[in-house]
């Protein structure tokens, strides 16, 4: 946590660990905007595209085949059934979607959620940084339960989800994410429950605005 009252805070997530509920919850007690899936929306109209083409490239960094092929000046041989965007374009929505994050820091306080914020921000001060993790196999019954899917298919899409924003990371901000010096509080929020833990994130966000500002320290005596 850096000094001085918090006015922002971000949010890193496993996928499946709660982390754009949370972020809401910690918004409404603390009464702060929060910055999470309008980021699609945002980078959409800065770029002129459609929402549901950001979204397939928000927090994804280009597939490992995709990297190979742009530099080699080829296409993808998957790119004939499928739509297989560029390494430039998802670096370009990657770049958007840090203007946009900037931009809305400008105007705290906010809760962001994602795409690296920690690292964009890590050395403002009045942030704290938050990172919200589970054990994969409740985190894959918490997906379960909320697409429909199968054990499988949660499965597979909570560890390529990790993966895709981990290499995000890795590839825009040069950190690992999973790095637990990039934060300040971790919550397990299988054993935290998710209003125990954005409480007490708004616990410490409160203590920090109330508290007294210190006076500087005199000057030691010459005589």
């Amino acid at each position: 946590m850096r000094s001085g009252p918090i006015d922002l805070v971000t949010v890193s997530r496993e996928y499946g660990a709660g982390g754009s509920e949370f972020a809401q919850k910690l918004g409404a007690l603390l009464g702060w905007p929060v910055l999470d899936h309008d980021i699609v929306h945002r980078v959409a109209e800065r770029l002129a595209l459609d929402d549901a083409v950001v979204e397939r490239l928000d927090e994804h960094p280009p597939t490992r085949l995709a990297e190979l092929a742009g530099m080699l000046l080829v296409t993808p041989p998957e790119s004939s059934t499928a739509f297989t965007p560029s390494p430039l374009l998802q670096d370009r929505v990657a770049a958007a979607a840090q203007a946009v994050i900037r931009e809305a820091a400008e105007s705290p306080p906010l809760v962001v959620v994602g795409h690296g914020a920690q690292c964009l921000f890590r050395d403002r001060p009045g942030t704290l940084h938050i990172r919200l993790i589970a054990p994969l196999e409740l985190r894959v019954k918490r997906l379960c339960a909320r697409l429909g899917c199968s054990r499988t298919t949660a499965l597979n899409q909570a560890r390529r989800m990790d993966e895709d924003r981990d290499r995000y990371v890795e590839r825009h901000h040069h950190r690992d994410r999973r790095d637990p010096l990039n934060y300040d509080v971790v919550f397990n929020t299988g054993r935290t429950p998710l209003d125990d833990a954005a409480a007490c994130a708004a616990l410490l966000v409160r203590a920090s605005r109330e508290a007294p500002v210190s006076a500087a320290a005199p000057a030691p005596s010459t005589a």
